[in-house]
């Protein structure tokens, strides 16, 4: 499996909007892998994980083919990872030529369901072909383009209905994991039972530097939760082990996290990285 990391930031991006913190100012001179936009992946070039309001920009600069791309996995229904108001642009109105005449097809659990839901129905694009949801549940495993999923609940806004995935295919795993803290007793029980190593694992840093709170990890989390499923036989040395979803709030740039990252094994992740495993 190839992962892209289109997008690598929390809610405000990197820099922030209307922020002039240090990290802020520092990212804007700086330039380069410390800009980041709204969190946002690709796997294999046709399996989106989630649809922020900076997906369009993520077409462009790194050469996504939105009109071939089938699916999209929700991880949560905040704004800064489902922002369904630009689903219009999928419309027959709005784009009456594409590459394929082939729904994309959205999983999400109830509240991002629900959003997406609305849209599609105010603008009829089911009924054009154009996009679909299917609602997902915690700990109940589908397939789609060939993929194993394993939604996983995530320790976030409860409203959000947030979830982390297992990604599986051709016997590789992806554990995909934004926008949670550490995680709840029920998700850990079910990682137990199913045991299998991970090729790799992207864990939230939100907070980098900062204190830990519930919703998201900082990096002593990130070296605990790594350390968890190291102890379960989940990682080992071959497993690649990569820090994501970073806010200016954390307190680093990139160029200032990368020594320290790598110091402790884990891999910086930047606005257009790609892994192979």
């Amino acid at each position: 499996m190839k992962l892209q990391y289109l997008g690598t930031a929390a809610a405000e991006g990197v820099p922030g909007m209307f922020c002039t913190c240090d990290v802020c100012r520092k990212s804007m001179s700086a330039g380069g892998r410390n800009i980041r936009t709204r969190s946002q992946s690709i796997i294999d070039k046709k399996l989106l994980i989630d649809f922020p309001a900076d997906t369009y920009w993520h077409m462009m600069i790194h050469g996504i083919p939105l009109s071939d791309i089938h699916t999209c996995l929700i991880t949560h229904s905040h704004s800064d990872h489902l922002y369904p108001a630009d689903l219009e642009m999928r419309s027959k109105g709005m784009a009456p030529i594409m590459h394929e005449e082939k729904p994309i097809v959205f999983y999400a659990d109830e509240s991002g369901y629900n959003m997406i839901m609305k849209t599609i129905e105010k603008f009829g694009l089911d009924k054009q072909g154009r996009v679909l949801c299917e609602k997902i549940s915690p700990f109940e495993p589908f397939e789609a383009e060939g993929y194993c999923i394993i939604p996983l609940r995530a320790s976030h806004d409860p409203a959000s209905t947030p979830v982390i995935f297992i990604i599986e295919k051709d016997g590789k795993r992806i554990l995909y994991a934004n926008d949670t803290g550490m995680f709840s007793a029920e998700t850990w029980d079910y990682l137990k039972n199913y045991g299998k190593h991970m090729d790799l694992i992207s864990l939230d840093c939100t907070m980098i530097n900062g204190d830990s709170y519930w919703g998201h990890l900082n990096f002593d989390d990130c070296i605990k939760t790594r350390d968890m499923l190291r102890e379960m036989g989940m990682v080992d040395n071959e497993t690649v082990c990569v820090l994501n979803h970073f806010s200016h709030n954390g307190g680093l740039t990139y160029d200032e996290l990368c020594e320290k990252a790598e110091k402790q094994g884990f891999l910086t992740s930047y606005d257009g990285m790609k892994i192979e495993i």
